[in-house]
């Protein structure tokens, strides 16, 4: 596996007595660059050290020292503030190629078999399939107590990209066009509605359902096509078909970001059931009037042979029946 720097970085080659060449360039630590992906997408200190439960006086040293490190700023910080810098944009993407690229390893790593012992590396969006997966892994243990199941945590073009390098061998996604991969082969093993997702002191917030039309002149809260590609889509088309085209004000990397947007009174979304169950403080969820339903699907690479996975799979889609 080879890492490829960020743009613009080259190796200082310098020659020591004893001829020899060795490569300076920054070192950087993967906790460094978790920190600064996780300050990036919120653009907020305090929130970005919650979410990688870290003290916040500890997360800004280690920012820092990838600043001095790097030799630029990535952040520009006020008093009211927080944004990216233009070398912070551009180190952005690099970064979380370098923080995929590491989770592939590991991925890898685990997936080898030590003393014959079988394994079976499971990838899967938390939000969507928080009680499906666990639960199916438990039914699966108990069939084939000797395969070692290790479940991570990816958004779907991580899971994309590791089940076509074969550090995992399945994948759970949802929404069909996160399971349009080339190359990978899915099944549909479920769906499920979608909740509108208010603030708490919303006007609508106490009544037991409500009418999508009847938010077409407010700002809707989307998730990044990046993390999950046809998420916002399906948010659309479920606006279109009730008459309106969503004002999008907002697009969150993740669902945890989408509820405290909502919960920060930016605006409203369309948010698939499961996610209900992530901690929500500040919102409330109501069923809508008229059913929109989002699909979950199982992806594997269609290259590789039948395994332990088709038996996963089945495994879900017996319970479901």
């Amino acid at each position: 596996m080879f890492l490829t720097l960020p743009a613009g970085w080259s190796p200082i080659l310098r020659r020591s007595q004893s001829d020899a060449i060795p490569v300076s360039f920054p070192i950087m630590e993967l906790r460094q660059l978790r920190y600064f992906v996780a300050v990036a997408d919120d653009l907020n200190f305090t929130k970005a050290a919650r979410k990688v439960r870290v003290a916040q006086p500890a997360l800004s040293r280690q920012i820092r020292q990838l600043e001095d490190e790097i030799g630029v700023p990535l952040f520009d910080r006020t008093s009211r503030s927080v944004s990216l810098t233009q070398a912070g944009k551009t180190f952005l993407p690099q970064a979380r190629s370098i923080l995929v690229l590491s989770a592939d390893a590991m991925c890898a790593a685990q997936s080898t078999k030590q003393n014959g012992q079988a394994s079976l590396n499971i990838g899967y969006a938390w939000g969507l399939f928080h009680s499906v997966v666990p639960t199916a892994v438990a039914r699966f243990h108990r069939k084939f107590p000797d395969t070692a199941v290790n479940l991570f945590d990816m958004t779907a073009p991580q899971q994309t990209t590791a089940l076509i390098e074969g550090s995992l061998d399945i994948g759970f996604i949802g929404f069909a066009k996160d399971a349009a991969a080339p190359g990978l082969a899915r099944r549909k093993i479920g769906s499920c509605a979608l909740l509108l997702a208010l603030p708490q002191n919303h006007r609508a917030a106490r009544r037991r359902t409500v009418n999508l039309g009847e938010f077409a002149h407010e700002f809707f809260c989307v998730i990044s096509d990046q993390n999950f590609p046809g998420a916002a889509q399906c948010a659309i088309e479920a606006c279109a078909s009730a008459g309106f085209r969503p004002r999008i004000l907002e697009t969150a990397a993740r669902g945890n970001i989408q509820l405290g947007l909502v919960a920060a009174n930016c605006g409203v979304a369309l948010m698939p059931e499961p996610l209900a169950a992530l901690p929500h403080p500040g919102v409330v969820f109501r069923p809508l009037t008229r059913l929109y339903t989002s699909d979950l699907f199982a992806v594997w690479d269609a290259r590789r042979p039948v395994s332990m996975r088709h038996i996963f799979v089945n495994s879900i889609l017996e319970e479901a029946r």
